[in-house]
């Protein structure tokens, strides 16, 4: 009688052990304040919000440029033509996207008019029109964003990027200021080398 006791003794500890083991493994825990479910995260990297997605502005051409408002401007490298920007048409957009009237004539008298974007936070181009002989503008209906080369000639993207339009040059990511300020640079540039052969003499 006094050896069956102990082990009925230990037959009811082991089962209640397991009942509070049991028990407890299914206990329910508050969930973290402030902290966003797993899959939920805002961003790539938790509790970083996503950067807000580019929207375009839809800007119409302005008037067409008169000779009174063309500014010229030089190029780094080998060109036989002649540059210039309409400044009373070039804006910064709320989107970044610095837009103006540009004219190139050759030494034939040929010349190119068109409206065009710059987005200096990717190195890219785009025609949103092209200019007419009765100065009237062909809107391009599918303008196409592409990237800006540096070219051995007639580099016109390549300079007012890097020199002109954008701030820092190369690896720019905004403008290089407000209109104001960018027709500023176009008028008076800060000095060149004089080994450029594209420069006029003084």
């Amino acid at each position: 009688m006094s050896g069956r006791a102990p082990r009925s003794s230990a037959r009811w500890w082991s089962a209640g052990a397991l009942v509070l083991l049991f028990g407890c493994s299914h206990v329910p825990t508050e969930p973290a304040r402030n902290v966003p479910p797993r899959g939920k995260q805002e961003g790539p990297v938790p509790g970083v919000p996503e950067e807000t997605p580019f929207v375009e502005q839809n800007i119409p051409p302005p008037p067409y440029p008169r000779d009174s408002n063309l500014t010229e401007f030089y190029l780094r490298g080998q060109t036989s033509n002649r540059f210039y920007i309409d400044t009373s048409s070039l804006s910064v957009g709320s989107d970044r996207i610095v837009r103006f009237v540009l004219v190139i004539r050759t030494p034939e008298g040929t010349e190119t008019t068109t409206f065009s974007g710059l987005r200096c936070s990717v190195r890219e181009w785009k025609d949103y029109a092209y200019g007419r002989s009765d100065h009237s503008w062909t809107v391009e209906s599918t303008p196409t964003w592409r990237r800006i080369q540096d070219l051995a000639f007639n580099n016109y993207r390549g300079t007012l990027y890097n020199e002109f339009l954008c701030a820092g040059g190369v690896g720019s990511v905004d403008p290089a200021g407000d209109a104001k300020k960018l027709v500023r640079l176009l008028k008076y540039p800060p000095p060149r080398d004089d080994r450029n052969p594209t420069m006029p003499k003084l």
